[in-house]
C-alpha cells in the first residue's frame, strides 16, 4: 500500500495537499485525479499533482502520532506531468524559502496552464500537445531562475542554493518537509528517530552527526527493527530511549 501526497488543483489555483493510500503506486511528478472534498456529493474529481510518494507502512507510526487525515484513493488514470528532479527541487524551494509547495508551483506554472488543467477530464490519458509543449520548457534551470535571489553585498548569482534562503519550513509538518531535503536513507532514519525523542542539540550527544556516526556502521533494516521494538515497548519516551542506544550499542559489540 502506497502514501501518496498531491497537491489538488481547483477553482484554477494549487489547493493544500492532501494525503491518500493507494494500491497503485504513482510516480511522483505526474497528475492524477482525486476526490475532492467540496466536490464529493457529485462524485466529481479534480487534477492532482503528485508530489510524494511512499510506503504507507513506514509511515503508519508518524501517521497517527500527527494524527494525520489521510483518505483512500481508488484507481486513477496517470498523466506524465514534472520530470521528479523539478518536483524535488520545488520542494526544496519551498523548505528554504519557507513558502507552502502550492505557492511555489504557483510562481513556476503561468495561470493559462493552471486553469486549463483545472478543465482536465479524468479520463484523459495525456496532456494536450500545446500544454506539452510549454510544459517540455521548464527544466532546472528555469526553475532556479524563477526563484533567484537579486545580488546585494552578501550575495550574488553564482551562490543562489546559500543566498539568504530561511530554514526548512512545512510540506505537511516541519517533519515531513525535511524529508524531502535528506539524500540517503541512514539520513532520514536519524532525521525521524530524532524528533520521535525530542533531541534539539546542534553539536555533540544528540546531534545529527552524532546520530550518524553510529548508524552508519549498521545496516538500515537493523535500526528499523530496533525502532520498531522500542516504539512498542510501552515504556516512557526517555526509557525507550535508552533501550534504543543500549540496542545500538550490542550491535556494535557484535561487531567488534
Amino acid at each position: 500500500m502506497n502514501l501518496i501526497i498531491t497537491i489538488p488543483i481547483f477553482r484554477n489555483r494549487f489547493q493544500k495537499p492532501t494525503l491518500f493510500f493507494s494500491k497503485q503506486n504513482f510516480s511522483v511528478g505526474s497528475l492524477i485525479f482525486i476526490p475532492y472534498p467540496k466536490l464529493t456529493k457529485n462524485f466529481k474529481r479534480k487534477p492532482a499533482l503528485v508530489i510524494t510518494s511512499e510506503d504507507l507502512e513506514k509511515e503508519k507510526f508518524f501517521l497517527r502520532k500527527n494524527k494525520l487525515t489521510i483518505n483512500k484513493l481508488n484507481k486513477s488514470s496517470e498523466i506524465v506531468f514534472f520530470d521528479k528532479k523539478n518536483i524535488e527541487l520545488i520542494l526544496l524551494i519551498s523548505e528554504k524559502r519557507d513558502t507552502p509547495t502550492e505557492e511555489v508551483l504557483s510562481k513556476v506554472l503561468t495561470k493559462k496552464i493552471i486553469s486549463d488543467i483545472n478543465k482536465f477530464s479524468p479520463d484523459l490519458k495525456k496532456l494536450p500537445l500545446n500544454i506539452q509543449k510549454k510544459i517540455n520548457r521548464i527544466k532546472i534551470d528555469f526553475i532556479k531562475n524563477k526563484f533567484k535571489q537579486t545580488p546585494t553585498k552578501k550575495t550574488t548569482e553564482d551562490n543562489f542554493s546559500k543566498s539568504n534562503l530561511k530554514n526548512i519550513g512545512d510540506l505537511l509538518t516541519e517533519r515531513k518537509n525535511k524529508k524531502t531535503s535528506l539524500y540517503s536513507e541512514k539520513h532520514y532514519l536519524v532525521n525521524e528517530i530524532r524528533s520521535y525523542f525530542g533531541e534539539k542539540s546542534k553539536k555533540g550527544v544528540g546531534s545529527f552527526s552524532f546520530y550518524l556516526g553510529f548508524f552508519k556502521k549498521i545496516p538500515e533494516v537493523t535500526i528499523y527493527q530496533y525502532w520498531a521494538e522500542v516504539k512498542s515497548s510501552r515504556k516512557s519516551t526517555q526509557d525507550q530511549q535508552k533501550l534504543f542506544w543500549w540496542k545500538i550499542g550490542q550491535s556494535l559489540k557484535k561487531k567488534d
